[in-house]
């Protein structure tokens, strides 16, 4: 079921995913190559250009394991523009990512 509400989140919000996506780039949290090519793709075609095979990718291999939070306090889904803080405050609380 995250994955693909995650998924969803992506679609429904791909301006505002895609300037995350160009954050972790940037400050090179991406460390996988197939991962980095088709956040690549992302950045540079948007979301709904991907492949199935690139979503489960994308998906399982690049943003669920770690850069990709969730509210564990309230239902609220935390914004893409706090995206790259959520990750950092999680692992510092030692929250389960």
């Amino acid at each position: 079921m995250r994955r693909e509400k995650l998924k969803q989140k992506i679609l429904s919000e791909p301006t505002k995913c895609i300037a995350y996506l160009k954050e972790l780039v940037k400050f090179n949290r991406i460390y996988d190559g197939e991962v980095l090519v088709i956040i690549m793709a992302v950045i540079k075609n948007g979301p709904d250009q991907l492949s199935n095979r690139q979503w489960d990718v994308l998906l399982d291999k690049g943003l669920l394991p770690n850069l990709y939070v969730e509210c564990d306090r309230c239902e609220d889904t935390i914004p893409w523009s706090e995206m790259y803080r959520a990750i950092f405050i999680a692992r510092d609380y030692f929250v389960d990512i």
